[in-house]
């Protein structure tokens, strides 16, 4: 089978409006770390990209609640049974309606379910009217909705979309559900490394003041789709701190993240320059009007403010791309795929040689789907 002759069964044609898409100016995204494709969406895409975030929140929680935890066997799996306190009725309802509220699942579960599928044989992941893919949708959307598969993997618009930010290669890091329910907290102040951070010039904290001015190879790229936007009347923004890129730095990746924006100033940001302007770093608090974007680099500082708890949900869906690292070992799959989905949904026929390229590895075994 030739796979680009793949229809997508969920493909919106009129997806992103061309002026939006075609105005990105890498000058300024390299120099600032980020970029607003503001009201990229058209009123068709847009549509289907809150259904689909929609449907993927309720078969999310359908799985939450319908699946018998208590009846898996996780020793068998050589896991850590949840705690039964934790798999009540009553703590899994507050797990529902929103993204990374799933306080019942281990992280070394959820790690289980994207590397081998929490399937049969015997009691697994229990769904309704759709099969099970092994895992949850929120951390792996494409797996259950056509048109998340789409816009992900091989949409002509936001392939070019990723071609301009990351170039002619690159590779899928993650994609996520980021649904903020009314009353969410918000996330704060942290950053993300490369890979395993070998390419990054200061440690996860940046207490020192390593510099460079160069928009260096090795890039992880996120990008945020907000398909009702994302406003100050709302909460659930997105905010930044232009130039902190530069400093190359992961911050607080991998601790405990408990800095609010009087914090940055007094500490990490005191001091700091942005190293083209030399002007002081500042915060930048995203307002994001229905159908909107934003993308920026991986490693840049920024945080989510809570959602009024009397608002809407905020819909969201995170998509981080990679350049690939040419000292990654050989392999078949990346480590931003879910392998056993892959091998199923290669076998079945539904990965296209779009989607082959940016599922495969840094260094792909073969280079059969490799162009």
């Amino acid at each position: 089978m030739e796979y680009d002759e793949i229809t997508p069964a969920g493909r919106v044609d009129d997806l992103l409006r061309p002026d939006v898409l075609h105005a990105f100016d890498r000058k300024t995204f390299e120099h600032d770390g980020f970029w607003v494709w503001a009201g990229i969406l058209t009123d068709a895409g847009r549509r289907q990209w809150t259904a689909s975030l929609k449907k993927l929140q309720q078969m999310n929680d359908e799985i939450i609640m319908d699946t018998d935890w208590a009846a898996i066997d996780f020793s068998g799996r050589g896991l850590q049974p949840p705690d039964p306190e934790k798999i009540s009725r009553a703590f899994l309802t507050a797990c529902c309606g929103g993204s990374e509220q799933m306080r019942f699942m281990a992280p070394v579960l959820r790690a289980y379910m994207y590397d081998q599928g929490l399937l049969g044989p015997g009691p697994a992941l229990a769904t309704r009217d759709f099969e099970s893919q092994g895992m949850m949708p929120e951390y792996f959307p494409g797996a259950y909705d056509d048109f998340i598969h789409d816009v992900t993997t091989a949409h002509p618009q936001m392939m070019h979309l990723f071609t301009r930010l990351l170039g002619g290669r690159f590779l899928l890091d993650h994609c996520l559900m980021l649904n903020r329910s009314p009353g969410s907290s918000g996330r704060h102040w942290h950053a993300h490394q490369y890979r395993e951070g070998q390419y990054e010039v200061e440690d996860l904290i940046g207490t020192g003041h390593a510099v460079t001015t160069e928009f260096l190879q090795q890039q992880c790229i996120r990008t945020l789709c907000y398909p009702e936007g994302a406003t100050v009347e709302s909460g659930g923004q997105l905010a930044v701190i232009p130039g902190a890129h530069l400093y190359r730095i992961p911050y607080k990746w991998s601790s405990v993240r408990t800095d609010h924006d009087e914090d940055m100033k007094a500490a990490w940001m005191k001091g700091k320059t942005h190293p083209i302007t030399g002007r002081p770093l500042e915060i930048l608090r995203l307002v994001l009007p229905p159908g909107s974007m934003v993308s920026f680099v991986h490693h840049m500082p920024h945080h989510v403010t809570p959602c009024l708890p009397d608002t809407l949900t905020r819909w969201g869906l995170l998509m981080a791309y990679r350049t690939p690292d040419p000292k990654a070992s050989p392999a078949r799959w990346n480590k931003g795929v879910s392998a056993h989905w892959a091998a199923r949904a290669e076998t079945a026929g539904k990965l296209s040689s779009s989607a082959h390229r940016v599922f495969e590895a840094d260094n792909p075994q073969t280079s059969e789907y490799h162009t």
